[in-house]
């Protein structure tokens, strides 16, 4: 009898285990678009307390724990707070679905601080223990440029490849993060064309298939012994070209005498030769840089984070008249500038990077 109930419990847990693997993605819980909403529009604090009420009734072992502490260091108001956070996660709950996501950003963190290494860790991993992780793209995109701060260009531009590879058609702007960075890649190679020599050569000493009878420079090659035949190959092709003759006329004709005060006088009378015109100056792609911190594909979306945004004291604007609607902060006029300018912003917004400005 107490076979058969353990039997029944054993059942009973892979059941339920099957039922959790195949149950789909939860909604959003309501109170954490709340906090995010909160912090948005500046009001940090509120926000930050609403999540920590929401873990202090929370119990360890339950399934929204993590995903609240996830969400903790998302809205943290320092790096060193988030990074608590996202290792709990990491070390504590790897089989949740924020893990992949938290060392991610732990990645993030630590190249932020200088350590690549680390970083380059927390990227593998993710490629090692999440093969079919939807943040196998993104890690690929970090690691390249890693490896571009170690200047390691072939390990950048292969890691750059396979991230193009692995985002999907529907992720618009991280491909365009990764085409844009793709650019500091070399240009592959190109086979340099045949000398002009060589495929004279090669003509005069090859015969037609179609035709029955050689030519007479190939019969004389062919009779001629084994060394003779490679040593005279081009100085008797080249001998055999017909060498250009003046013309007639020009060997026929006579100098002819000018008279110096009539050339003087044709000269003056001759107007003066006009200026070629100056080539128009190519047009402008783009009126400087930007720091792109986001994208929406609803406008209102983008409209709000802009309205918040500049409450806080940035150069925000909406770029694009349809999806997806990009926020952009500022306007630089080298690209030195808007790289000191995203230093700045990365440590509130993890996911911006500097591009190219419409033209205005």
């Amino acid at each position: 009898m107490f076979r058969w109930t353990l039997l029944s419990g054993v059942a009973l847990c892979c059941a339920a285990t099957v039922s959790v693997a195949q149950a789909p993605p939860r909604p959003l819980d309501p109170v954490f678009v709340r906090a995010q909403t909160l912090v948005s529009d500046g009001n940090g604090a509120a926000g930050r307390a609403l999540i920590d009420s929401v873990i202090a009734v929370t119990p360890p072992t339950a399934r929204l724990y993590p995903e609240a502490l996830y969400w903790r260091a998302s809205l943290a108001a320092n790096a060193a707070d988030a990074e608590s956070d996202y290792r709990h996660i990491v070390v504590d709950y790897p089989l949740a679905p924020q893990a992949e996501d938290a060392l991610l950003r732990l990645a993030q963190l630590e190249l932020a601080r200088g350590d690549r290494d680390g970083a380059l860790r927390h990227l593998q991993r993710i490629q090692r223990d999440y093969p079919r992780s939807k943040s196998l793209a993104r890690a690929s995109y970090w690691s390249a440029r890693v490896f571009f701060e170690k200047n390691d260009i072939a390990s950048a531009c292969a890691a750059n490849a396979n991230a193009l590879l692995q985002a999907g058609t529907s992720e618009v702007e991280l491909r365009n993060q990764i085409q844009y960075q793709g650019q500091r890649c070399p240009a592959p190679a190109v086979a340099k064309a045949d000398s002009p020599t060589t495929n004279v050569v090669a003509n005069s000493v090859t015969p037609s298939p179609s035709s029955s009878t050689p030519s007479r420079t190939t019969s004389t090659i062919e009779s001629a012994s084994p060394v003779t035949k490679t040593a005279s190959t081009t100085p008797k092709t080249i001998d055999s070209a017909p060498r250009p003759r003046p013309s007639t006329e020009a060997n026929d004709s006579k100098p002819s005498v000018v008279d110096p005060t009539e050339a003087l006088k044709a000269a003056i009378s001759q107007p003066a030769p006009k200026p070629p015109p100056k080539p128009a100056a190519p047009a402008s792609r783009g009126s400087g840089y930007s720091v792109q911190v986001a994208a929406f594909n609803a406008k209102g979306e983008a409209n709000k984070l802009v309205s918040s945004l500049t409450n806080r004291g940035y150069s925000a604007r909406v770029d694009g008249t349809v999806a997806p609607f990009r926020v952009r902060i500022g306007r630089y006029s080298t690209a030195k500038e808007a790289e000191d300018a995203l230093r700045k912003i990365k440590p509130k917004f993890m996911d911006a990077f500097v591009v190219r400005a419409p033209e205005r």
